[in-house]
């Protein structure tokens, strides 16, 4: 029998995996509720092994946050990618992200909304790290969004135009987290999204 086996991470150990489970936790229950030993039974690791490879709860927990945004932007941008002009693509998009919010696609089974959105908020004034979490997920939104509508303005919308038509349509995205997480039909959830894109481009420009 061999003595003096050092214990530390499961020789399988994958560390995307063991984030995955570790931001599905805390998109359930929030920062606040979340407790080490729901993280450590969710990546399946002893909190020492934790601790080695992702730091403290804090840091766990801002960390899935941004891999939270990368996964969802990489997920949104697929989902626009097959349709032309901005109303189209902006219309994908926001379908894409109610079945996110829904719990309908493959980064989530349940119907939690946004992690960012439904989680963060709660933290913000008690932390300016957390707070600046914040602002910057929703300065990626509003930027993705200026970004898709700038590509087909070409004199249809000045550049105040799409700056604000980015922000009300991040607003909206905000809206139909919240929306989701209580439970609300995701049908009804995309009515909303593209009435919402239909308003937000002038009629000429969405044509």
């Amino acid at each position: 029998m061999k003595t003096g086996a050092k214990r530390g991470r499961p020789r399988k150990f994958s560390e995307d995996e063991a984030l995955d489970q570790i931001m599905h936790v805390f998109w359930r229950h929030g920062f606040a509720a979340t407790s080490l030993d729901q993280i450590a039974a969710a990546a399946g690791m002893n909190r020492p092994s934790l601790y080695a490879a992702f730091g403290s709860k804090k840091d766990m927990y801002l960390r899935v946050i941004f891999r939270f945004a990368d996964q969802m932007q990489t997920y949104l941008r697929a989902a626009g990618g097959d349709e032309t002009g901005a109303p189209g693509r902006l219309k994908a998009i926001m379908s894409a992200a109610v079945d996110l919010y829904a719990g309908k696609s493959k980064l989530s089974d349940a119907a939690l909304g946004c992690l960012a959105v439904s989680t963060l908020p709660s933290e913000v004034m008690d932390d300016p790290d957390f707070r600046d979490a914040l602002t910057d997920v929703v300065s990626r939104m509003d930027r993705g969004f200026a970004n898709l509508i700038r590509q087909d303005a070409t004199g249809g919308m000045d550049e105040e135009e799409v700056v604000l038509a980015a922000q009300h349509l991040s607003l909206v995205l905000h809206g139909l987290s919240v929306r989701a997480r209580a439970g609300e039909p995701p049908e009804a959830l995309k009515r909303l999204a593209t009435t919402a894109v239909d308003k937000l481009l002038p009629r000429a420009f969405a044509a």
